[in-house]
């Protein structure tokens, strides 16, 4: 299990918002496996704790900072059938005795919509008796230790934490959360990675001169930033703290090294730069380059009509200033008075109706071009691909750094019917795809909702036979985990060399061995440890 704090800004600061959520109040199926509060004189009526909350933090008028902490703790799949409803909630106050909430009140909630359960936990920082904040020192150290107990404790999957004898240097929160999404390296992890060649080039300095012409090998430099140092990239305004790549580079320990900070040269020339930073992607796979091409040549048209609509905006823009000043200089010339008045108003109330008209306009060419493009980032362009039913797209979001083959060859089966029934979808999703009037939902077609779609219509040929995939839905995760849904509620997940599916449901584990056979063969061919379901232990054979 890992935790990770959520941290807003005091503006962006709404426990009534952040509970909503928690209990998915206005979303449609399973998103929420139970939800409770804690904590509250309300008892166990959500709603009405939520505004005791509410005015429990209202009442500290002297803070100026966030009065609530958000918590998540996610858990791996398999360990999924020991979090029954008690133990989650033992979990929930484990972590609230642990960073000193127990007598504060909180909302609590188990979210489902990912590969991987999830609880959300919303604390008032607010004590309810004595109103005052409650702000966790070091409360990354508390958290992993709290992980750590109770993994001991309830026999789940060990996690790599954080250790105090690990000094190597890891990624801030942010700059994972940005590598994560985007699937591009930040410039965080560019610096991290070349941490030791620095750290070497570093040893050899003997001043000022010596540590700026080190960091400029790498297309970085060094410099003030208010009370210490950052290392910032040389063509660009990404920066990092500086001991925060090494404690050795705090300005306190290099001033005592090499005296006061000196700038460097007044020509940046001076200083050879090697390597430079670029958000490559962090993805590898086959054929990666010719995706990364394709992405990029279509991210630059995207722009550039982007650009154009801007462009065309601000002169329409300007055209209706222009229309409605000379208006108004009209209306100033042959009227006086109060009707005079009436009539530049009016006349300003058309010029805002007709700006928005502009603005509608152009919002709907954006809408178009963004239609055209449905991805912002490296890691969206590769799951809108795999929706598609690029199987390349698919093996390197599944990749995570590490080469992954493409499944040309999934389909095994040698039947013939077999064959033609995915020769035929194939085809259809072609057509789809090609066409400007098809569905959102036929769209997220990729290699593993192809393999469904087959069994269904050889269900449909079967009338005999018991239905498994009829009805099923489909999502694609960022890693790259397919999640089909089936009509009764079960889940299949499709990891690549791994399929799963909901445990103690067992139309579910016959759905999911029949995935397994269109996908890899017969039964006795296959290795136990691919089928498995949600929460059993890696390795444990299945019975038939």
């Amino acid at each position: 299990m890992i935790s990770r704090r959520i941290a807003r800004k005091p503006e962006n600061d709404n426990y009534r918002r952040l509970a909503d959520y928690i209990a998915a109040a206005g979303h449609t199926g399973e998103k929420a496996l139970l939800c409770w509060c804690a904590g509250c004189w309300a008892g166990d009526d959500y709603e009405l704790a939520i505004q005791e909350v509410v005015d429990t933090q209202a009442l500290n008028t002297r803070t100026a900072k966030e009065k609530t902490y958000h918590l998540i703790v996610s858990f791996r799949p398999e360990d999924e059938v020991r979090l029954t409803p008690e133990v989650l909630k033992e979990i929930e106050a484990e972590f609230a005795k642990a960073l000193g909430f127990e007598e504060h009140q909180r909302h609590c909630g188990v979210h489902r919509n990912t590969a991987n359960l999830h609880m959300h936990m919303a604390y008032n920082m607010i004590h309810p008796e004595k109103l005052t904040r409650h702000e966790p020192f070091r409360d990354f150290w508390k958290r992993d230790q709290t992980c750590r107990d109770l993994e001991k404790k309830y026999g789940l999957a060990i996690e790599n934490g954080r250790s105090l004898e690990n000094t190597d240097s890891k990624l801030t929160p942010v700059a994972a959360t940005v590598e994560a999404h985007t699937g591009q390296q930040s410039f965080d992890g560019y610096v991290k990675e070349r941490r030791e060649r620095i750290l070497e080039a570093l040893r050899q300095a003997t001043g000022w001169e010596q540590v700026h012409a080190a960091f400029a090998t790498f297309g970085m430099e060094i410099k003030p930033h208010g009370n210490g140092l950052i290392i910032k990239d040389r063509l660009g305004r990404h920066a990092v703290k500086a001991s925060g790549l090494d404690r050795s580079l705090s300005l306190t320990k290099l001033t005592r090294r090499f005296g006061a900070y000196v700038p460097p040269g007044m020509a940046k020339e001076k200083y050879p730069q090697d390597e430079t930073f670029t958000a490559r992607p962090m993805h590898r796979g086959p054929e990666r380059g010719g995706l990364y091409r394709e992405y990029q040549a279509s991210m630059v048209l995207q722009k550039a009509a982007l650009s154009e609509v801007a462009n065309r905006e601000r002169e329409d823009l300007e055209s209706v200033r222009k229309l409605w000043s000379l208006e108004r200089e009209k209306i100033t010339q042959q009227f006086f008075g109060r009707h005079r008045y009436d009539l530049i108003k009016i006349a300003r109330l058309r010029e805002a109706e007709h700006r928005l008209q502009v603005g509608n306009k152009a919002r709907a060419k954006r809408e178009a071009v963004r239609k055209e493009t449905p991805y912002l980032s490296w890691t969206d362009f590769l799951r809108w691909k795999a929706a598609q039913g690029d199987e390349v797209a698919l093996a390197i979001l599944r990749s995570k750094g590490e080469l992954v083959e493409p499944e040309v060859n999934a389909f095994r089966s040698n039947q013939d019917r077999r064959q033609d029934i995915r020769e035929k979808w194939i085809d259809q999703q072609l057509d789809l795809a090609e066409s400007r009037d098809v569905t959102r939902r036929v769209r997220r077609g990729l290699l593993a909702v192809a393999k469904a779609h087959e069994l269904a219509e050889l269900e449909a040929l079967s009338p005999n036979k018991k239905p498994l995939f009829v009805g099923f839905t489909s999502a694609i995760d960022s890693s790259g985990t397919v999640l089909i849904t089936l009509a009764n509620g079960g889940m299949i997940r499709d990891m690549g060399n791994q399929v799963c599916f909901s445990a103690h449901d067992e139309t579910a584990r016959e759905a999911a061995k029949q995935f397994a056979f269109a996908k890899w063969g017969k039964w006795h061919k296959l290795d136990k440890n691919v089928l498995r379901p949600l929460g059993r232990e890696r390795g444990q054979e299945l019975g038939r």
